[in-house]
């Protein structure tokens, strides 16, 4: 029996491949290992480290009378919507209804209890592009990040119409959801 169990550790011995030093003294070893990164594409809203809760306002001021329409161009930290994203990522960026309409078509309502003060907002300067979220009557905006990268504003362009008779005085407003989808 013990002659058996000696040819058997014989038998694992030779098939085991050996793990063992290559019995010179090197005084160098060279070895690789792979270093890497992985870019995915992202965005962060606004400048900073981490997501911006808000855009910030746009803020039409203190009106006495709107025979005419009152226009007003976002800046950043005041409703223009600022991104920093991957390079080159296509992305979308849509503005909900906000709270007072279901349908921007006919235009958003600033409002004070039920009084309502019609406004839009719009893509371009030109106030000719509704800016939707392509499921509230009016499409979102589609476009690709620049290749340079960095930090890219987005102006939005307000419109509030006018009205007659003017609503009672007091404060007006509404409250619109920005979504940027990559």
């Amino acid at each position: 029996m013990k002659r058996c169990a000696g040819v058997g550790l014989l038998a694992l011995a030779a098939i085991t491949p050996a793990l063992a030093d290559t019995g010179t003294n090197e005084l160098r070893v060279d070895r690789l290992f792979q270093v890497r990164a992985v870019v995915t594409q992202g965005c962060l809203l606004g400048t900073g480290a981490s997501d911006v809760s808000s855009y910030g306002n746009i803020n039409f001021g203190q009106i006495s009378s709107l025979s005419s329409p009152v226009n007003r161009t976002s800046t950043p930290g005041s409703g223009s919507i600022v991104l920093q994203c991957t390079p080159g990522t296509r992305l979308t960026i849509g503005i909900g209804s906000g709270a007072n309409t279901a349908s921007v078509a006919a235009g958003r309502f600033l409002a004070k209890g039920s009084e309502r003060l019609r406004y839009q907002l719009y893509q371009d300067a030109a106030f000719n592009t509704v800016w939707g979220d392509g499921s509230n009557g009016a499409a979102a905006l589609s476009t690709t990040f620049p290749a340079a990268g960095g930090t890219q504003s987005y102006p939005v362009y307000a419109r509030l119409f006018s009205v007659t008779p003017m609503p009672s005085a007091g404060i007006y407003s509404d409250v619109v959801t920005v979504t940027i989808s990559y």
